[in-house]
């Protein structure tokens, strides 16, 4: 009897021994699956962390969403107002085109040095001559810009702008020695040929010779800003890549020397009156000059910064679709300058093609060519430009 007593207590207490284990492995496994939320700093479980990365995601495709609808209506508001202050002013800007451009420059410069000053970065600010040489050339091709609108309508000066696409691959091809998959010149050849269907569309708008020879003006503008665009866009890369100044100093530099060489040039094209009025600048006219300048400053602004945080397809559907927007609003407001056919749509629809094989081509750098830069930079940086810095590169500025 006192045996049997014995055994029971002693069954007891392996059994209470067995659930405490349990119990402890349990609140161990527990804990282990528990761990630190980096955004709020409270604990939450594996479980409750992968549920609530459903929203975070859904938000991100959301500002991706708005960011592209942005920039799709900056775009368009901009390109229909600067050449709408053109035709409802008899052919002619209401003051002159380069003194339009000078505005423009005042404009970034202004937003960019308020918000430099927000930062606290205006007492380090120094300035560098390096950043005169893309503002030189930027500066150039706004005034190009705004002069290609007398042979061009908005939609088809973007279709052939594209060709800077073609002058950029061949300078990284010619100069830097570059690699090009064959998916990339199919994509290039693509490219052409949508150039060339959107020319064909226009040049049957009329009967008359000086079509043509309008359209061939056009065309030689095209390439001259392409050749432009290029020079510009690979220093820029190249300088700001390497910079270490903050975002808005250098947008501060560049628009600093942009307002200088292009106020010069104003004041020499206009002889000293660059607010010389032209035509009839009634209330219309005077508020189409003035959204044409706030949209090229403020607009310009959006837009470089709406491109850093979208990935390449989307810029290229966003483009797309600005450039189809574009041609709608300009057929119904400028029906004697620009008619929408299937032509225009084809080019357009060829060169988005274009644009979606060349960016899926894109090559993957290999670790050796990185010299410890990201492989982000290698892939729109020259390999020549991804090692040593020049002298002096480095010690001009620091923080």
């Amino acid at each position: 009897m006192v045996q049997r007593r014995r055994n029971r207590q002693a069954g007891r207490s392996t059994a209470g021994k067995d659930f405490v284990r349990r119990q402890s492995s349990t609140s161990r496994d527990k804990m282990a699956s528990m761990e630190k939320d980096e955004n709020g700093g409270t604990t939450v479980t594996k479980d409750t962390k992968e549920v609530s990365e459903s929203p975070q995601q859904v938000n991100k495709a959301a500002i991706n969403l708005m960011i592209c609808g942005a920039f799709i209506a900056f775009e368009v508001s901009k390109q229909v107002v600067t050449y709408g202050t053109k035709e409802y002013n008899n052919g002619q800007y209401p003051i002159s085109l380069t003194t339009i451009v000078v505005l423009i420059e005042v404009v970034k410069l202004l937003i960019s040095f308020i918000l430099l000053v927000h930062q606290g970065g205006v007492r380090t600010m120094k300035l560098s001559w390096r950043f005169a040489i893309p503002s030189f050339i930027y500066g150039m091709n706004n005034n190009l810009f705004l002069y290609a609108l007398h042979f061009a309508p908005p939609p088809l000066w973007n279709v052939l702008i594209q060709s800077r696409v073609l002058m950029t691959a061949v300078v990284y091809r010619v100069v830097f020695k570059r690699d090009i998959p064959p998916q990339r010149w199919a994509a290039l050849l693509l490219l052409i040929v949508g150039i060339s269907l959107a020319e064909v569309s226009n040049s049957g708008h009329s009967d008359t010779s000086t079509s043509t020879s309008v359209v061939i003006q056009a065309v030689l503008l095209s390439i001259v800003s392409a050749s432009l665009s290029t020079a510009a866009s690979i220093y820029t890369e190249y300088l700001f890549k390497f910079d270490r100044r903050p975002f808005f100093e250098q947008q501060v530099q560049l628009y600093f020397f942009g307002f200088v060489m292009t106020g010069v040039w104003a004041m020499y094209v206009t002889k000293g009156a660059p607010l010389a009025v032209h035509g009839a600048l009634n209330a219309s006219i005077f508020w189409l000059l003035v959204l044409t300048i706030l949209l090229g400053g403020a607009g310009g602004l959006l837009v470089a910064a709406i491109i850093k945080n979208i990935d390449n397809i989307a810029k290229i559907y966003s483009a797309t679709f600005a450039i189809f927007l574009t041609a709608i609003v300009c057929s119904v407001l400028f029906p004697e300058n620009f008619k929408l056919n299937l032509l225009f749509v084809a080019a357009v629809v060829t060169i988005l093609l274009s644009s979606v094989l060349y960016e899926r081509a894109k090559p993957k750098p290999k670790d050796s060519d990185t010299n410890g830069v990201s492989p982000q930079v290698v892939t729109t940086i020259p390999r020549q430009l991804t090692g040593e810095l020049p002298k002096g590169f480095k010690a001009e500025h620091k923080g």
